[in-house]
């Protein structure tokens, strides 16, 4: 009896000793090599091995191939940021993907939270993280679980898209029409919002005298600074030729995308979006004017 009780002892504790963690997972994917490098680099091996449970959004070779090399040697010999990216991929618990619900905030092990989204618009659905399409998802560890996403989740979000844009000069005429229409507490708040975004020099396209006029006229400004607002977290992963999204304003805007061409919105390019706390920002090059004002502001001004 007594070597029966061993003998299963022995099986448990061998059994234990050859448990797959998130780590294992990560290594026999076998696109993971530049996450386990810097995951090393970090010291977060052991953390990582511990017993979880952990659900790791894990960036692809290809994804930090993507990223700017100056940025990939920045986080290379900068460990304290370096950690506070790699602990954002991570969060507390087990969450497969059929647990994950639209604009479900992750918390994640650095303390920010993770926007995941789920465009079921049409197929295949489209799971994203911040916005980074989710290309391998519920790959099951003993401690927890591994979904591949496509991009690294940088920068990190850490202030709403007011904040975001306030950071960045080549919003300052967009924040100066903003806090003249009177909306920043509003596009402060929860959310989710997207905001298509123009920059000065989508401004400066405008013709001669209409941003003036708009400055100074608070309604026609507020129609059309909501007209660049959709309610919801729309990140370009989710975004599908043809999609109709309401606008705050209340008129439709209408997305085109091809595969060898940049995304738009109407007849502006998203040239690149920004995760905020409570929503997204896409970066687009020409101001939209709702088309029941095209005519007054573009042709009668």
């Amino acid at each position: 009896m007594k070597f029966a009780v061993v003998a299963v002892f022995c099986f448990a504790f061998a059994a234990s000793a050859h448990a797959d963690t998130v780590v294992d997972v990560l290594q026999k994917l076998g696109t993971e090599k530049t996450l386990i490098s810097l995951v090393q680099t970090a010291g977060l091996v052991s953390a990582l091995e511990g017993k979880g449970p952990f659900t790791v959004f894990a960036p692809s070779d290809a994804a930090f191939a993507a990223l700017p090399p100056e940025l990939v040697k920045t986080l290379e010999s900068n460990k304290t940021l370096l950690t506070q990216v790699l602990e954002f991929h991570v969060a507390p618990g087990k969450a497969l993907s059929t647990d994950l619900k639209n604009n479900l905030l992750v918390p994640s092990l650095g303390g920010s939270k993770i926007r995941v989204n789920i465009y079921d618009t049409s197929e295949p659905i489209v799971i994203t993280a911040e916005g980074a399409p989710v290309t391998n998802p519920d790959n099951t560890a003993d401690n927890g679980v591994v979904h591949v996403i496509s991009q690294v989740m940088y920068p990190l979000p850490t202030g709403t898209v007011v904040d975001i844009a306030v950071g960045n000069k080549d919003f300052s005429t967009l924040v100066t029409a903003v806090t003249t229409a009177g909306l920043v507490p509003t596009l402060s708040g929860d959310g989710p919002f997207t905001v298509f975004a123009p920059t000065n020099e989508a401004f400066a396209k405008l013709p001669a005298g209409v941003l003036d006029g708009l400055l100074k006229n608070v309604t026609a400004l507020t129609n059309v600074l909501t007209y660049h607002v959709v309610a919801g977290a729309y990140y370009e992963a989710g975004l599908r030729n043809g999609d109709l999204l309401k606008t705050v304003q209340g008129m439709d805007v209408t997305i085109k995308t091809s595969n060898d061409a940049p995304t738009m919105v109407n007849d502006a390019t998203i040239a690149t979006q920004v995760s905020g706390t409570n929503g997204v920002i896409q970066v687009i090059d020409t101001v939209l004017i709702p088309p029941s004002m095209h005519y007054e502001l573009i042709y009668n001004n």
